[in-house]
């Protein structure tokens, strides 16, 4: 039976691997600089440009803002009718993934500060509360990374060096995520063991994922200085 589900499973995976592939590859990530090739021009460089372009216009900012709008909603009706369904799936399926990373971000951090604040009262009670809050964490990043490969596209490698360290560095928050839930469990059924591996790890988790969200925001709000004062 355990065979049976395995191989089922295995194929679904390798017909969802298939799907994915061919659909990243007409999937249009240039602008994210997705994949191997050369360094596209740098954010400053694009900046000065779009400047430049704003600048020789006369057009007030509410009425370009109105019509930058219309026309992107028009290109992109246009540019999904043109696309397979498994193209239309794979672009889909990466918009989410703007969704669900804020979910595994909140139980991340907050399991790490659950923990100081029992290591504080010295109630070992808390502990409970984030081991779970931990293994709903590293269910959530499993969804998040799997849907940001959906939105990066199925590459190893991308010429823009801020997208591929937010690709592994999401990969492997997922991956320690799982260790995580992990060591909170073991040291629950022992709770002679020692716990400073543990509060390293959640120490550098609760770090990466700060980093992380930093670097996504690059992509949402403008660039590396979006944190700008």
């Amino acid at each position: 039976m355990g065979g049976k589900r395995g191989g089922t499973f295995a194929i679904l995976l390798a017909v969802a691997i298939s799907v994915s592939t061919s659909a990243s590859a007409h999937e249009d990530h240039n602008a994210l600089g997705a994949g191997p090739g050369p360094v596209a021009n740098s954010a400053a460089e694009t900046q000065k440009a779009d400047g430049a372009d704003a600048g020789d216009g006369h057009m007030g900012m509410g009425s370009m803002s109105t019509v930058d709008m219309n026309m992107g909603g028009m290109h992109e009706e246009t540019a999904n009718k043109n696309k397979s369904f498994g193209e239309r799936l794979v672009s889909w399926l990466g918009r989410l993934h703007t969704m669900v990373i804020h979910f595994p971000i909140a139980m991340f951090i907050g399991a790490f500060g659950l923990e100081l604040f029992g290591l504080w009262r010295r109630n070992r009670d808390y502990q409970h509360v984030a081991h779970i809050m931990l293994v709903v964490g590293a269910l959530g990043a499993i969804a998040a990374a799997f849907l940001g490969w959906f939105a990066g596209g199925f590459y190893l490698t991308d010429r823009n060096p801020i997208l591929m360290t937010h690709r592994w560095l999401g990969t492997s928050i997922a991956v320690f995520g799982v260790v995580l839930a992990w060591m909170a469990a073991r040291h629950r059924k022992g709770p002679e063991r020692s716990r400073s591996l543990y509060w390293v790890v959640l120490g550098l988790m609760t770090l990466a994922i700060s980093i992380q969200g930093f670097l996504g925001g690059t992509f949402m709000h403008g660039g590396i200085n979006h944190l700008a004062f």
